[in-house]
C-alpha cells in the first residue's frame, strides 16, 4: 500500500500565487510529489476565513449557512442580517469570527436581529434587554452557532475588548459598558447551551465571560444569549471533515500555519490538528513563513519538525523539501 500524506491548515497574505488556501495546499502537494510520486496526498483546509469556507465546501456539508466576520469589519450588522436570511431560508446560521480590530460587542448583530437601535444613550441598557428578548423570540426554536476562531472572552483581564489583536492592552477602557454588559449578559440558565460537535460542557453564569465570547467582534456572546452555541472553530472542523479518519490512515502530516509564534498560535487551530495526529503517533512537519518557536516550544505544540519559506521560497518548493528529508 502507498504512503498517505495529510497536508492540513491555511495559508495567507495575499500572495497572488496563492488566492486560496486549497491553491496553496496544492502548490505544497505538487512540490511534494515531485520528489514522491508514490505517495497518496490529501488536502485539508483547516482553518479560519477562507480556509473555513474551503473546508465546508470540501466536505459537502449541507444546511449550513456559513457567515464570515473578518477581523477587520467594523459592525455586526451585516452578519446579523445574513442570519436573518439564512433562517429565512430553513438554513443554520454558522457564523465564523476571531479577534476582531474593532469590538462592537456584538451589538450591530443584534440590532439586525431586533430591529432596536442599540447606538449609544443614556438608556442602552433598557434596549439592549428588549432587543434581546425581541431576537429571543425571533429565532426561538432555531440554531444558530458561532465558530469561534479565538476562544477570547468578550469581558475580563484576557478579553477581545482588553487586548487587541496584538494581545497588547487597548489604550482605553469603557467601564461602563463593561459593567452593563456583565449584568445584561449574566444567566442562570440550567440548559448546556455551550457545546461542542464533540459533546456538551457545563453553561456559563455570564456569556459575557464564556470561552468564545469575544468571537467576531463579540457576536458568541449574543448568541449565547439568546440560546445559540459557541463552538471552537477547530473542533468544528475536526468533525465537520472527519479530520480522526483523514490521520488513522497517514504516514506524515505536514500542518500549513504561516505565523508560527506562540501568542497567535493560542487562536489557531494548529493544536487540533497536532492532538489527533498525536493519537496515531504521526510526524508532523510545520510549513510556516515565519516563525519565532524555539524547539521545547515546537515539541509543546506538537510538532516534530519546521520548515520555513521566508519568502524565499515557492511552497512548491517548501513541498520537495519536506519530502526529501521526512518521506523517506
Amino acid at each position: 500500500m502507498s504512503p498517505t500524506l495529510v497536508i492540513a491548515g491555511h495559508w495567507t497574505g495575499g500572495d497572488p500565487a496563492y488566492p486560496s488556501t486549497l491553491a496553496a495546499l496544492n502548490a505544497c502537494a505538487d512540490g511534494f510529489s515531485a520528489r514522491k510520486p508514490d505517495w497518496n496526498i490529501r488536502l485539508i483546509p483547516f482553518g479560519a476565513g477562507v480556509a473555513f469556507t474551503e473546508a465546508l465546501v470540501q466536505a459537502q456539508a449541507t444546511g449550513w449557512a456559513p457567515i464570515a466576520v473578518p477581523i477587520h469589519e467594523e459592525s455586526t450588522f451585516d452578519a446579523g442580517q445574513r442570519t436573518l436570511d439564512a433562517l429565512d431560508g430553513g438554513l443554520t446560521p454558522l457564523i465564523e469570527g476571531g479577534h476582531s480590530i474593532n469590538v462592537d460587542c456584538g451589538f450591530g448583530f443584534l440590532s439586525a436581529l431586533s430591529n432596536v437601535d442599540l447606538s449609544d444613550g443614556p438608556d442602552l441598557e433598557d434596549r439592549l434587554r428588549r432587543a434581546l428578548d425581541i431576537a429571543r423570540a425571533a429565532i426561538a426554536g432555531r440554531d444558530v452557532v458561532v465558530a469561534a476562531s479565538s476562544m477570547r472572552p468578550l469581558l475580563g483581564l484576557s478579553s477581545v475588548l482588553a487586548l487587541g489583536v496584538d494581545l497588547e492592552a487597548r489604550p482605553s477602557q469603557n467601564r461602563q459598558l463593561t459593567s452593563m454588559l456583565t449584568r445584561v449578559l449574566s444567566t442562570k440558565a440550567k440548559r448546556n447551551l455551550l457545546a461542542s460537535p464533540m459533546g456538551d460542557e457545563a453553561a456559563p453564569t455570564n456569556w459575557g465571560t464564556a470561552p468564545g465570547s469575544g468571537a467576531a467582534g463579540g457576536i458568541g456572546a449574543i448568541v449565547g444569549a439568546l440560546g445559540g452555541r459557541i463552538v471552537p472553530t477547530g473542533q468544528f472542523l475536526r468533525a465537520i471533515c472527519d479530520l480522526d479518519s483523514a490521520l488513522a490512515d497517514a504516514n506524515l502530516v505536514i500542518v500549513a500555519e504561516p505565523r508560527l509564534h506562540s501568542p497567535s498560535l493560542a487562536d489557531a487551530s494548529l493544536d487540533v490538528i497536532t492532538d489527533v495526529a498525536g493519537l496515531y503517533a504521526l510526524p508532523v512537519v510545520a510549513l510556516g513563513s515565519e516563525s519565532s518557536l524555539a524547539a521545547h516550544e515546537r515539541a509543546q505544540w506538537g510538532l516534530h519538525g519546521q520548515f520555513l519559506t521566508e519568502g524565499a521560497l515557492t511552497l512548491g518548493e517548501a513541498g520537495e523539501r519536506i519530502a526529501r528529508t521526512w518521506a523517506r
